[in-house]
């Protein structure tokens, strides 16, 4: 007798067991399914759908994204300036400057921005542009 009691019991936890494991299989079959590739969430204006919005794409707004430089207010002096683009246009819109030395004489006297751009020798996608943009930089910030 104490064999069918031990067994009994043994069973009943057993299938104890295997009601909760099918509850739990069962709860989980009606939640949804992520197994499949994420889709590309859809953003107004992203019209290739491919979840980002591009420069060219309808929902752009070139004062918010991206350089925040839109196109017509970029001088004809920095046009073709690729990665230079903003520190060309920063520098394009400087006043002119100058500085004098120890001894009070002038040592410098630089015309505004625009100006300096056009006088340059090398334009925007030569191999000397982007030195030259930075000196006139850094002699910017080295004098403000």
């Amino acid at each position: 007798m104490r064999f069918l009691r031990y067994t009994s019991r043994r069973t009943t936890a057993a299938a104890t067991a295997a009601a909760i494991a099918l509850l739990f299989l069962g709860a989980a079959s009606s939640l949804p399914h992520h197994n499949a590739p994420a889709a590309a969430s859809v953003l107004a204006g992203d019209d290739n759908r491919d979840g980002v919005i591009d420069e060219d794409e309808s929902g752009w707004d070139c004062a918010r994204m991206g350089n925040k430089v839109c196109g017509a207010d970029v001088p004809p002096e920095c046009e073709g300036a690729g990665d230079l683009l903003q520190l060309c246009m920063t520098v394009a819109a400087r006043p002119a400057f100058g500085w004098n030395g120890p001894d009070g004489e002038v040592e410098a006297d630089l015309p505004d921005g625009r100006t300096l751009l056009q006088d340059l020798y090398a334009k925007p996608g030569d191999p000397e542009f982007p030195e030259l943009l930075a000196a006139y930089d850094a002699d910017w910030r080295n004098h403000h």
